[in-house]
């Protein structure tokens, strides 16, 4: 649903409003969450985006189709682009940097768009002399100095790129063949670094010297160890020899293997097989902890390091989402709880998937500045809703996450941890910490008679280096609490067009909707447009908002007629077809109250009719009704 700019009317003018189709599983749960709280994410070949902290929908973006088709292709990786980019790329007065977007797509482009123009403003040269269609997996951001930045890409199964933002041009490839990669990640500690991950558990770490050549690049292969049986019957099962450059979420959707590095521990990251937890260690190349999922778990999907505590959140694929915090002293990590990211009320049956999920980082600034603003008895912090930690002096942290399922919904939580120390404990806290982190690591490893590989991270406190490192003693206060509990709770949610569209109505005028009551005082006309879907809701837009005004849960099947009666009511019809013994198809009317939200069937028939009902009508007033 679109609405185009007059060829009149300025550049400026905001005609421009779509509002994004659901997300689906061709999307591979692309989605990204920038510091200022802009929710970007693939809805088929188009970018959605949300201001999370409002819950509303700010804009849509279309990816052009390429030359050779008529139709644009899924959309698989979107990033937001860090700042600084290459001058040229900003001279347009209207383009700021941090409102640039790194997006790939089906067909192996890799575009720059541009927020405010809605258009790319580069594309990346992603020819292949194997294929020229190597889809794009995944997207990530790699620092090579302080002024300028290059993109690492996954294409296909298993070709890792990097490409030069100022050019375009591809300057370094990988092929990892036959392992499948499946993301990539930068290290928090040294934005240089970055490592991708392969479904078998195939790690390789990079680090990049500079942009112009592969020799500016220094590899590192490892292993994480794992059980891939699963997967080998997936291979032998499925035609991955001729799956036309797609790359392993469309080749495997089912399995899914992602990790994150730890924002408090260097050279540790936290791996989540689909029914494995690992936490590996990058230096001394080796499992530091691994368990398994508990019965009735469902495979994980995403994992999410919290930046104020040690703890990380792991979503399912059930929908479910599991908390799991390391214990003190100890390498082992422990689920403390399970939550549901789709609630069971309310929803459809087959009930939606949850596709992707983001942790919002602007949680952990804010309380930064609570916790080193703590002793200054000048300084009135008076965050509202939810970071207002003066008279909450159990709240240990608060965090958002952002789910996004594949019925156009997009839900945000609020993710508290509740404990009993209280502000003179957590003090002692960091004091502790802060004194452990000013003795070497050398000699914490020779006053202690245990090898180097037991006392390291977790357990063991290290130092990072370099200007791109953040201090450990952050997780102090957290990590120490005696007894932390995790609740979740829901608030807010953005609803968008749950299905493809397959009805479109709009209502007569009437002397209803412009007059208040028959007096003189004209009321405000609200346009209202009805939509019926594949999956059988009938969401009803409000075109001057580009909002969802109502959405009714009707059929459930797809709706194949969609008519007004009056201003205040509709009527749809589908129909399905009956057993084979019986035959004929069962017809399905009903009219749907919109002030009530009753949906009511009427001509209900016990036996199937010979042909489906094929059309609609009805008269101005809606008191008449022809089939």
């Amino acid at each position: 649903m679109s609405m185009t700019r007059p060829p009149n009317e300025p550049s400026s003018a905001n005609w421009d409003c779509m509002l994004p189709g659901p997300p689906s599983k061709n999307n591979g749960g692309s989605a990204h969450l920038s510091s200022a709280g802009l929710l970007a994410y693939a809805a088929g070949s188009s970018v959605a985006i949300v201001d999370t902290n409002s819950m509303q929908l700010v804009s849509t973006l279309p990816l052009p189709p390429p030359p050779s088709s008529a139709a644009s292709p899924f959309i698989t990786a979107v990033r937001w682009s860090p700042l600084p980019l290459p001058h040229h790329l900003l001279e347009n007065e209207n383009s700021s940097p941090h409102l640039m977007l790194a997006v790939g797509d089906r067909h192996g482009r890799i575009s720059l768009l541009d927020f405010r123009s809605k258009a790319p403003i580069l594309f990346f040269d992603t020819s292949n002399t194997n294929s020229s269609k190597l889809g794009i997996q995944d997207l990530c951001w790699i620092q090579v100095r302080s002024d300028l930045w290059s993109l690492a890409a996954i294409s296909g199964l298993s070709l890792l790129s990097i490409y030069n933002t100022a050019t375009g041009r591809c300057f370094f490839k990988y092929d990892a063949s036959p392992e499948y990669f499946s993301c990539l990640h930068r290290d928090p500690f040294d934005s240089r670094h970055f490592c991708a991950l392969g479904l078998k558990g195939f790690l390789l770490s990079a680090k990049l010297l500079g942009d112009d050549s592969d020799k500016d690049v220094v590899l590192k292969e490892l292993q994480v160890r794992t059980d891939a049986s699963e997967l080998q019957r997936l291979e032998r099962d499925s035609s991955s020899g001729n799956n036309n450059g797609a790359p392993a979420s469309v080749v495997f959707p089912n399995y899914v293997v992602k990790f994150a590095f730890s924002p408090h521990w260097k050279h540790v990251i936290l791996v989540g097989f689909p029914r494995e937890l690992v936490l590996f260690d990058l230096q001394y190349e080796l499992v530091v902890f691994a368990a398994g999922l508990p019965r009735g778990c469902g495979k994980f999907l995403e994992v999410l390091p919290d930046m104020t505590m040690e703890v990380f959140y792991c979503v399912h694929l059930d929908g479910k989402l599991s908390t799991w915090r390391r214990k003190e002293g100890e390498q082992v990590h422990v689920m403390c709880s399970m939550d549901e990211l789709m609630p069971s009320i309310g929803t459809t049956v087959p009930s939606p998937s949850v596709l992707a999920v983001a942790i919002s980082q602007s949680d952990y600034t804010l309380q930064d500045i609570r916790k080193h603003c703590r002793d200054t008895d000048s300084f009135d912090m008076d965050f509202n809703n939810p970071f207002d930690f003066i008279d909450e002096s159990h709240i240990i942290s608060k965090t958002h996450i952002i789910s996004i399922s594949d019925d156009g919904k997009v839900w945000k939580w609020l993710l508290t941890a509740e404990g009993a120390s209280d502000g003179q404990k957590d003090a002692v806290n960091v004091k502790k910490v802060m004194e452990a982190c000013e003795v070497p690591v050398l000699e914490v490893e020779t006053q202690s008679g245990k090898s180097s590989a037991d006392e390291h991270a977790p357990g063991t406190v290290t130092q990072p280096d370099g200007n791109n490192s953040r201090e450990n003693s952050q997780s102090g206060p957290t990590a120490a609490a005696d007894e932390v509990s995790f609740k979740m709770n829901l608030v807010g949610q953005l609803h968008l067009l749950s299905s493809a569209v397959t009805m479109l109505a709009v209502p007569s005028p009437s002397l209803i909707a412009t007059l208040a009551r028959g007096g003189n005082s004209p009321a405000v006309a609200v346009p209202l447009v009805a939509l019926g879907t594949q999956s059988g809701t009938i969401d009803v837009i409000d075109v001057s908002a580009n909002a969802i005004a109502a959405s009714f849960s009707v059929h459930s099947s797809v709706v194949r007629g969609l008519r007004w009666l009056g201003n205040s009511r509709l009527v749809s019809f589908s129909y399905t077809q009956a057993t084979e013994k019986t035959g004929g198809y069962v017809n399905r009317l009903v009219v749907t109250c919109l002030r009530s939200g009753l949906n009511r069937t009427f001509r209900v028939l016990q036996k199937p009719e010979r042909a489906p009902i094929r059309a609609l009508r009805s008269s101005s007033s809606g008191r008449r009704r022809w089939l």
